[in-house]
């Protein structure tokens, strides 16, 4: 990793920043909804990671979802813990593809969660996406 990683309270990123983390999260996550804007402007934290030469190269955050999805995603997944124990989900981790395998995803999701120590934290991804249950598991995080 030769970039430079930061993070930032969605009110206090840029017009511009906004719009490419949302670039980015829309070209990582097919389907995203019309609301995405202000799902980010809620956000806690968002995490970008500049390459070399000032790209963006990867974004993560951990958004503060509304009680209907956090319950919904708990209900999903058959979890047996409480979801109103957990107010913070790590989500919208996306590496364009030309820097992965440089472990920037796991540096970004370890930087957030350092972020929020007290916080309990959940996170979802596809049950195909070997690479973010590797990181997953690697944080600490269990099914």
């Amino acid at each position: 990793m030769n970039g430079t990683a930061h993070l930032k309270e969605p009110a206090t990123c840029s017009e511009r920043e906004r719009r490419e983390f949302e670039r980015l999260v829309r070209q990582g996550f097919a389907g995203s909804d019309d609301c995405l804007r202000s799902r980010i402007r809620d956000a806690k934290w968002l995490a970008f990671y500049y390459a070399e030469g000032d790209t963006l190269a990867a974004i993560a955050a951990l958004k503060a979802p509304d009680e209907r999805y956090r319950d919904d995603v708990f209900n999903k997944a058959d979890a047996r813990a409480s979801p109103t124990a957990y107010r913070l989900e790590l989500g919208w981790l996306f590496v364009v593809p030309v820097h992965r395998g440089n472990r920037i995803a796991e540096s970004l999701c370890r930087l957030l969660l350092a972020r929020e120590p007290e916080s309990r934290v959940f996170a979802t991804t596809r049950p195909d996406n070997a690479a973010m249950i590797r990181i997953l598991r690697a944080l600490g995080f269990v099914r």
